[in-house]
């Protein structure tokens, strides 16, 4: 059984203060497998980044960050999800494993800049 996840393309504009994001369009995945999700990004200052999840036209919910807390991950993906942030490459790589069907969703990767 194949799982396609779609990922959101953000739109690699790039804002006054020089950050952008940019990710895959669509990811397939085996279910039972695991799966990077890519995000690379342009910025001058070190970011803050996330990892939201939309589902079926509702608003995206925050699905993962940097130093979350466990609880804080949403129940259906706790001890499955991961980032990994390589500030030399500019990347912060979703990984899921034991991918579900159910989680065939919107992955959408953003920065927020650290004050």
């Amino acid at each position: 059984v194949l799982l396609i996840v779609p990922c959101f393309l953000c739109f690699n504009l790039e804002t006054s203060q020089g950050q952008s994001v940019n990710q895959s369009s669509v990811l397939t995945v085996k279910e039972e497998g695991h799966t990077t999700i890519p995000c690379s990004y342009k910025d001058a200052t070190l970011p803050f980044l996330f990892w939201y999840i939309q589902n079926h036209n509702l608003a995206p919910q925050i699905l993962y960050y940097e130093n979350i807390d466990a609880t804080s991950v949403p129940a259906s993906f706790r001890n499955r999800i991961s980032a990994k942030h390589d500030n030399n490459k500019k990347t912060f790589d979703l990984q899921i494993t034991r991918v579900l069907l159910s989680d065939s969703s919107v992955f959408l990767c953003a920065l927020n800049p650290t004050v």
